[in-house]
C-alpha cells in the first residue's frame, strides 16, 4: 500500500515511445507488507530491456509505469515475515520479470526477498546495479543451459558490454577457453583484460581468426547477441555444439541448416525472465557464492543521475 505522506522520485512513463515519454516525478512510497522488503535504492543498472520497454517493443501492463530491473541499494524496511534481510543490509535488486508492478528507476524499490541478494562491502552499489540481467542471463546460459565442461571452447559475439564480460568470466571460471568478438578497440580492451582471446568482427579474416583461435576442434559454445551471425556460428560449432540466443534484434538471412543435421548442434533462445522456478534458484546460488568469493569484476563505465535518464535513453 502506497503511503501519500512519503514521496519518493521515479522515472514514469505512460505511453511507449522516444526517450521524451520519460519524466521524473514524485510518487508515493509503497509500504512494505509482511512479506516484503522496501530498498533505498542507489544505483539502478540500464539495459537494453528497459530501453525496448520504453519503445513499445516489449509490451508490459499498462499499470506499470516505473521501469528498471536491476538496481543495488540498501534495506529501509522489512516485512514482519521476512527472515533473511534485515534494515541496513547492502542487497542487489533484481526484480525478475520487467512487468513487475513498479522498476527500480526510483529512490525506493519494494521488493519480494527472492529478488534480493546480499551485496559484499568490497563492492560498490554501481557494481551490484550492473549484475542483475547481465550476470544472471551469463550464468544461466554457460553453466545452466549449455552445461560447459572445462575444455570447451566458448565464443561471445558481441563480449564488449555487460553481458558478454560477465560471460567470459563465467566461462573461465569453469575452464574454458573464451573467444569474444567487438567492434572497437576499447571494447576488444576489455575482453582482453577479461583473459580471453580478443578478435575484431569488423575483421576481413574474422572466421579465420576464430577457427584459428578456437583450434582444430572448433567452437562448443556460442552465446549469440546477433541472430545474422548463425550461418557463421553453425560453420564454426564442432559436433554437439551449442548456440545460445540470447537477442531478438535484426533479421536472419536465410541459413543452410545442413550442420545442425549433420554435426546434430542445438540452438536454444533464452531469456533469464522465462527461467524455471528450479533453474532460478541455481542462479540465485551462483551470484550469492561468486559475490562472496569476490569473483565477479564489474566494469562500469559510465554512471548518470536520476534525471539524466531521458538524454541516456536517448543514446541508447
Amino acid at each position: 500500500m502506497a503511503d501519500n505522506s512519503r514521496q519518493m522520485k521515479a522515472v514514469r512513463f505512460e505511453k511507449t515511445g522516444p526517450s521524451s515519454v520519460l519524466t521524473v516525478v514524485d510518487v508515493p512510497i509503497n509500504n512494505p507488507g509482511p512479506d516484503q522488503v522496501l530498498v533505498r535504492v542507489h544505483a539502478a543498472g540500464l539495459n537494453p530491456v528497459e530501453v525496448l520497454i520504453r519503445s513499445g517493443f516489449f509490451p508490459v501492463p499498462p499499470s506499470v509505469q516505473i521501469i528498471g530491473t536491476d538496481a543495488a541499494g540498501v534495506v529501509a524496511e522489512v516485512g514482519s515475515n521476512v527472515k533473511d534481510y534485515k534494515k541496513g543490509d547492502r542487497v542487489v535488486i533484481y526484480a525478475k520479470s520487467p512487468a513487475y508492478q513498479s522498476g527500480t528507476y526510483a529512490q525506493y524499490f519494494l521488493a519480494d526477498p527472492d529478488m534480493l541478494f546480499h551485496l559484499p562491502e568490497k563492492y560498490s552499489f554501481e557494481d551490484g546495479a550492473s549484475l542483475g540481467i547481465p550476470f544472471l542471463t551469463a550464468y544461466y546460459n554457460i553453466v545452466l543451459l549449455a552445461r560447459a565442461k572445462a575444455g570447451e571452447v566458448v565464443l561471445v559475439n558481441g563480449a564488449s558490454g555487460a553481458t558478454g564480460l560477465y560471460a567470459i568470466e563465467v566461462a573461465r571460471a569453469m575452464g574454458c577457453k573464451v573467444i569474444g568478438t567487438a567492434g572497437h578497440e576499447n571494447g576488444l580492451a576489455l575482453i582482453a583484460e577479461k583473459g580471453a582471446t580478443a578478435v575484431s568482427y569488423k575483421a576481413s579474416d574474422l572466421m579465420e581468426q576464430i577457427k584459428a583461435a578456437a583450434g582444430p576442434n572448433g567452437v562448443d559454445i556460442v552465446l549469440e547477441t546477433k541472430p545474422s551471425n548463425l550461418a557463421n556460428d553453425l560453420e564454426l560449432l564442432a559436433p554437439l555444439g551449442r548456440v545460445l540466443l540470447i537477442s531478438a534484434s535484426g533479421k536472419v538471412d536465410q541459413v543452410n541448416l545442413g550442420p545442425v543435421l549433420f554435426k546434430q548442434l542445438n540452438i536454444r533462445g533464452s531469456s533469464c525472465f522465462g527461467a524455471t522456478a528450479a533453474h532460478y534458484k541455481l542462479m540465485r546460488v551462483g551470484l550469492e557464492d561468486a559475490l562472496k568469493a569476490g569473483a565477479i569484476k564489474p566494469v562500469i563505465q559510465k554512471v548518470y543521475k536520476l534525471d539524466e535518464i531521458v538524454q541516456v535513453m536517448h543514446f541508447r
